[in-house]
């Protein structure tokens, strides 16, 4: 039960007492007597149930009756007006009056149509236990029931007026709520943009390098808090400078952008982060065509595999750009985090691990271009004179 229902439901229980416990009391010509007291107060206590289960239920809600203030006010006027006009001996206008209390309590919550429905349920329970009364000049208490009906009906029209201005506010700030919704909304994708601008590279969406040592940071404090493996990487486009001046700028740009993205996704695949919401960063631009990554959770025959996947992703396929299709290599180096090091001592490590992907491509781009040394061809004798009696110690030297 929300809080403000529950106070409006504590109002609720206050208006019974103000309403029955008057009609009691010797102050009137005709006071109840206990028998008939005891059954309002049983009703009473019936209507309080029944609120109470509506609340706790949640079926105002579907009625669309905000913090059962129809149902409770409903219920009230029946008994505090109508029930009561039924057993009192001598019913006191004054005493009926009161059950416009249940119309007040609830009247923030009430819409105007749904206060005109209570007050005609008011003026029909006071109209049929006094009409005979004000209409037959000479009966007891006939100026008491003209006068109250006046006050009645000056009250329920200021209440009628009262909940138009509650509604009219209701649905202002029903509009402000929208608007700063709106407006949070749109400030979040500010920042977005602005955390955007400020953490990655413009280029492409890799983080730029003191934000990527920061998550390289944390990264390594997850590790030593829960002893699990994670790797870093160094991913190098091969021949970059050279691309740089075969390109334009904006060729080199799309080149990076796409480049990153498909490295990117390939990780994202692999699903080594947890983080669902894009808050971990998995590349980070340490140089012109030089990107780090870092691999939670992997050993480096993990790291091995995840550079596998990198290699099938991006190498040796057309990536579109302004001058055309375009095909890239890549090298990388990774090496697995070992208790310990710092940040700066692993990205040291993971450099030497480049440079020797670097020296291996090297080594194979060489022995492929060295070619094989062509044998001579044997000649033919062409008489007894280019002959040549080999010596028996010559038998076992090599052919030539």
């Amino acid at each position: 039960m929300e809080k403000q229902n529950w106070k409006l439901y504590l109002c609720g229980v206050g208006a019974y007492v103000a309403c029955l416990v008057p009609a009691m009391l010797p102050i009137f010509e005709a006071p109840l007597n206990p028998e008939a007291a005891a059954r309002l107060g049983l009703a009473a206590l019936l209507a309080l149930v029944l609120t109470a289960l509506a609340l706790l239920t949640g079926f105002h809600h579907r009625l669309d009756d905000r913090g059962a203030s129809l149902t409770q006010s409903l219920l009230g006027i029946a008994i505090c007006g109508g029930f009561y006009a039924f057993l009192a001996p001598a019913p006191e206008p004054q005493i009926v009056l009161m059950s416009l209390i249940w119309i007040a309590l609830g009247l923030t919550h009430l819409t105007p149509r749904q206060v005109l429905v209570l007050e005609g349920v008011y003026l029909t329970v006071y109209l049929n236990a006094f009409t005979s009364t004000m209409l037959f000049p000479g009966m007891p208490r006939r100026d008491d029931a003209v006068y109250v009906l006046v006050v009645s009906l000056t009250l329920c029209g200021f209440m009628y007026l009262r909940a138009r201005d509650y509604r009219h506010a209701y649905h202002e700030k029903a509009g402000l709520h929208e608007i700063n919704a709106r407006q949070a909304e749109e400030l979040e994708e500010a920042k977005g943009r602005i955390h955007a601008i400020t953490m990655q590279d413009l280029d492409t969406i890799a983080l730029k390098y003191p934000f990527f040592k920061e998550e390289l940071k944390r990264a390594k404090e997850n590790a030593d808090a829960s002893g699990v493996a994670f790797s870093i990487g160094l991913m190098e486009i091969d021949h970059f400078a050279a691309l740089q001046k075969q390109h334009a700028e904006t060729v080199v740009k799309q080149l990076l952008r796409e480049v990153v993205e498909r490295a990117g996704g390939v990780l994202g695949k692999l699903g080594l982060h947890d983080a669902e919401d894009g808050s971990f960063h998995p590349l980070g631009k340490v140089g012109d065509g030089l990107y780090g990554i870092i691999l939670p959770r992997c050993n480096l025959k993990g790291a091995l595999a995840c550079t596998r996947q990198l290699h099938s992703a991006v190498e040796l396929q057309s990536i579109r750009t302004m001058a055309g299709s375009l095909d890239v290599t890549l090298t990388v180096g990774v090496v697995e985090y070992h208790t310990g090091e710092s940040v700066d001592e692993l990205m040291e490590t993971v450099g030497r691990a480049l440079e020797r992907a670097r020296l291996h491509h090297m080594e194979e781009l060489q022995a492929a271009a060295k070619p094989t040394q062509a044998l001579p061809p044997v000649k033919a004798a062409r008489d007894s004179t280019d002959l040549r009696l080999l010596h028996y110690k010559e038998y076992d030297a090599p052919v030539h």
